[in-house]
């Protein structure tokens, strides 16, 4: 049984993990601190409950990590905070998130941006970043431990800047976003509780986020070309 510290979107989390996974996860994100905003840890039922809802085979330790990550992301709503299931890159020292559904390709098109623009890029979190408003109104992007199969992520934080709706395509094109679809490109892939007040609460977070941070919606092939379609439309 491990108990430790960290600090993820400026927020100090203690966690009680059983297996060794999420210790070894969490290890860049570790703190000393006597302070605490957010408590964690999975039980048994949660955990045996996981491993029976997903459709390939989980270890234990591998349930209780989804676990630890889920019930994060049902606390953060009262910190202005929430996970978006997006690819965090940093392009010249500002965020951009990647949001696609599952299976289209965000991880691949990010790659293509380190590809093509080399150490102006870095990769934040592959899958699961945290977006966080700040005092005055703006969007912090942070990494997070939980950063997909393919661990591509590091402990930093980045002006969220814009948001690209990706899809897939046999062109690389750029496509004007509504109110209505950005709406619907990101709430399928947030997680907030479903009690009312988180629930107005979260709405009014994403509410803020649609004024705040600008979106695109781009229709793309898996190559650099398409990288710096997106990269272009964003930063423009």
């Amino acid at each position: 049984m491990a108990h430790f510290k960290i600090k993820v979107a400026d927020l100090l989390v203690d966690v009680v993990a059983k297996g060794e996974l999420t210790a070894r996860i969490c290890e860049p994100y570790l703190v000393d601190s006597a302070f605490t905003d957010i408590s964690i840890y999975a039980t048994p039922a949660q955990i045996k409950k996981k491993m029976a809802s997903m459709p390939i085979p989980l270890s234990e330790e591998q349930a209780e990590c989804i676990c630890l990550h889920e019930n994060l992301a049902l606390k953060l709503v009262y910190h202005d905070a929430f996970v978006l299931h997006a690819s965090l890159v940093s392009y010249k020292g500002k965020g951009y998130a990647i949001v696609a559904p599952r299976g289209v390709g965000k991880t691949v098109h990010t790659n293509m941006w380190k590809a093509k623009f080399g150490d102006d890029v870095t990769i934040i979190n592959g899958d699961k970043p945290i977006l966080r408003r700040q005092s005055d109104g703006t969007y912090l992007a942070y990494g997070t431990p939980w950063c997909g199969k393919e661990g591509q992520g590091v402990n930093a934080a980045v002006p969220l800047c814009g948001i690209c709706l990706l899809s897939r395509g046999s062109r690389d094109l750029i496509k004007p976003v509504t109110i209505a679809s950005y709406v619907d490109g990101i709430i399928r892939q947030v997680v907030f509780p479903t009690d009312t007040p988180s629930m107005i609460r979260g709405a009014h977070l994403l509410g803020d986020l649609i004024r705040t941070v600008p979106a695109i919606a781009a229709e793309c092939t898996p190559t650099q070309n398409a990288a710096a379609t997106v990269m272009r439309a964003l930063t423009e």
